[in-house]
């Protein structure tokens, strides 16, 4: 008799598994969605360009007495964020590509 609360997994025959498969789990995911980390970080780099933009703006036109050094370093490193992302990408790309060929063998 089953206690309450415990579940039963099926046997070996079963078609539920906890641990999928990497081959089915790579064909039900999109073709984009390995890219995830270097787009996130290419949307930070994009927003702390944009704060660092506008707050040279702000401060040239005399509206804020925000520090020229804080804005130039989020311009600058918003753009690095950038750089960074858009040369992972292709990095990923070819990582995928040989992980594919591999297989294919």
């Amino acid at each position: 008799m089953e206690a309450i609360g415990e579940t039963s997994l099926p046997d070996e025959s079963g078609s539920q598994s906890l641990c999928p498969d990497s081959q089915s789990a790579a064909a039900a995911a999109p073709s984009w969605a390995h890219l995830h980390k270097p787009i996130i970080v290419m949307v930070m780099g994009s927003l702390m360009s944009a704060a660092g933009g506008l707050l040279f703006l702000l401060r040239s036109s005399g509206v804020t007495e925000a520090s020229s050094s804080v804005a130039s370093a989020c311009l600058s490193i918003g753009l690095m964020f950038v750089v960074v992302g858009l040369v992972w990408i292709p990095i990923l790309k070819e990582k995928q590509r040989r992980k594919r060929f591999s297989q294919g063998e």
